[in-house]
């Protein structure tokens, strides 16, 4: 059985990095599942220097909150959240859009 290869590499102890392929993520995806993390870990977001479509997440224990390797893993699962929801919103967006100018019509009048 192949082993599965995840783009999470532990830097040092209490720093785990996370390469995150722009062709599979939106940068505003990104930055989202970044926001979710920030108030527990300090978050440096890079361009890959070798490739421009990969950015590196890394991730540094703050205060009272270490990063294990679930981290990470949590990570890369609110990326899938979060795409799903930029996805949703792409593809329906405009309904929700015409609910609300609906609801608020006898309002605009």
């Amino acid at each position: 059985m192949a082993e599965i290869k995840i783009p999470i590499v532990e830097l040092t102890a209490d720093k785990f990095q996370v390469s995150v392929d722009t062709s599979l993520y939106a940068k505003e995806v990104i930055t989202a599942a970044i926001y979710k993390f920030s108030h527990l870990f300090y978050i440096h977001q890079q361009t890959d220097v070798c490739n421009p479509i990969i950015i590196n997440v890394c991730f540094e224990s703050k205060e009272n909150s270490k990063v294990t390797e679930d981290v990470p893993k949590q990570f890369c699962n609110e990326l899938i959240d979060q795409q799903i929801r930029y996805n949703t919103n792409a593809q329906f967006g405009y309904i929700r859009d015409m609910i609300v100018q609906e609801a608020f019509k006898s309002v605009t009048k």
